[in-house]
């Protein structure tokens, strides 16, 4: 069903939302409970798509959703949360629902989850546990905490000093287009050629 109504909102133009009887059949679903329509509603609302932009009845819709688990809801949430889109910011409450998002295994919760607790915002400081996120998110072929995980391995943040598995998460990173990861395998290419030029 989800993706019926995500068809909807965000493959076809959104001005093709724009009728009122297409924005009062998914408000009626909404308000019948169906969580893939209050996650729609709550776009709708959000970009004022076909109905008057409203930050605060787009929180309302998208929170419905998320209470139901669903957790592309919950990650946005945390997005809203983290100030994005001109939401206010309330970094606990971002972290709250990345936690959900994350623990139904949602790679971008997992990732974002990981930089809270990396950086102590909305949580408790802890490298072990932005590690553990981004593993996990890693896993899922999630570049950016690839990335990040690598760095971890590289700085001995929260997992201990590996240079064998720092490379080997660089590579993944890169494989998958990470600019970041790309760079500092090329620079340490570099490195090691100047290195062997030197012997």
């Amino acid at each position: 069903m989800k993706t019926v109504f995500l068809a909807i909102v965000i493959a076809l133009p959104l001005t093709a939302l724009a009728t009122t009887d297409k924005i009062e059949a998914l408000r009626k679903a909404a308000e019948q409970g169906d969580r893939n329509a209050e996650f729609s509603l709550g776009l709708c609302y959000e970009g004022g798509h076909g109905i008057a932009r409203d930050p605060d009845l787009a929180t309302q819709w998208l929170r419905k959703a998320a209470e139901q688990g669903d957790s592309d809801a919950q990650y946005l949430l945390g997005c809203w949360y983290n100030g994005d889109d001109g939401f206010p910011k309330d970094a606990a409450e971002a972290s709250r629902w990345w936690q959900k998002a994350a623990d139904q295994g949602d790679p971008d919760a997992q990732f974002c989850l990981g930089l809270s607790y990396y950086s102590g915002q909305g949580v408790a400081k802890d490298p072990a546990q932005a590690a553990r996120w981004w593993e996990k998110a890693a896993d899922q072929k999630h570049p950016d905490a690839q990335y990040f995980l690598a760095l971890s391995y590289t700085l001995g943040a929260g997992v201990p000093k590996d240079e064998t598995k720092a490379i080997y998460w660089l590579r993944q990173a890169a494989s998958y287009g990470n600019e970041n990861a790309i760079g500092a395998l090329k620079k340490l290419d570099d490195d090691r050629g100047m290195a062997d030029g030197k012997s």
